[in-house]
């Protein structure tokens, strides 16, 4: 179980200091007013720092070595860990909570959304979806199958727009409003893996159908696009399976099931039903 310490910014800009088991629910009770004391009354809060740890005492011994210090050396510490890319962290509740950087959204599991878009369509009779290969060069899941668009909502950003400009950047789609599905959303929490960390993310998928060969232009992130049978990905949700798939050329591509990142099986069982519908 992991364990933090944190510094909120009360809405009255004081500073508080707590330790938890649980941020996400743990900002959620802070800013329903069923938190510490000081910060009733003093809501919405903003997460602006955080450290994790293995054990409960060195949390607690951490937090207060912080609650010790005068605010500018408080502020000595936010400011250090600011900077870079930013993202949204929510609570439980789904209230926005602030922006902290990438790299710390992600060592420390914060809760964030993203968008996925599965590109479905028939190809030579067969109903299918189309899934990116990332670039070997990646941090994460180098050379792994993926959905075909995947990203962060940035700060401002609606989960809409956010898909419409992941798909220009990442596989050249100009795609509108009107060219895609909502699909749903979709609490996922797993390991990072070789990227160490952990994610903790809620997902909000789009559909797209596009028959034949889509216009990809794969960006510098992705290595290739390939189509995989609607049935042979279902399998892969139920047992471990390689996919038989067909590059954008037309020649053979198989897709090792372990090199698969795309399968969370709340998401597959909540988008399924629209693919069925979608296709024949």
């Amino acid at each position: 179980m992991s364990n933090y310490t944190y510094i909120l910014r009360c809405a009255d800009d004081t500073l508080y200091c707590g330790w938890t088991n649980d941020l996400t629910a743990r900002l959620a009770a802070h800013n329903s007013g069923k938190g510490a004391k000081y910060t009733r009354g003093r809501g919405p809060v903003t997460l602006v720092y955080s450290e994790i740890f293995p054990t409960q005492s060195e949390a607690m011994r951490r937090e207060s070595e912080i609650k010790r210090l005068p605010r500018a050396q408080k502020q000595t510490l936010i400011q250090a860990q600011s900077g870079g890319e930013l993202l949204t962290v929510y609570d439980a509740d789904g209230r926005a909570c602030g922006e902290r950087p990438r790299a710390v959204v992600h060592a420390q599991g914060l809760y964030h959304h993203v968008c996925h878009l599965w590109t479905i369509g028939m190809r030579n009779g067969i109903p299918g979806l189309w899934l990116q290969q990332r670039q070997f060069d990646r941090p994460l899941y180098p050379g792994g199958f993926d959905l075909s668009a995947t990203g962060h909502i940035d700060p401002g950003e609606t989960p809409e727009t956010a898909i419409l400009r992941e798909a220009r950047e990442e596989i050249g789609l100009m795609l509108s409003p009107e060219d895609i599905l909502p699909a749903g959303s979709y609490r996922q929490q797993y390991a990072r893996g070789e990227d160490g960390g952990f994610d903790d993310e809620l997902a909000f998928a789009f559909l797209t159908r596009m028959d034949g060969i889509p216009p990809f232009s794969p960006g510098c992130e992705v290595a290739d696009m390939v189509f995989v049978a609607l049935c042979d990905f279902a399998a892969a949700h139920d047992a471990p399976h390689d996919l038989p798939a067909c590059r954008m050329d037309g020649s053979a591509q198989t897709v090792p099931y372990e090199s698969l990142c795309c399968l969370h099986q709340s998401e597959w069982e909540g988008v399924r039903p629209l693919l069925e519908q979608k296709l024949p």
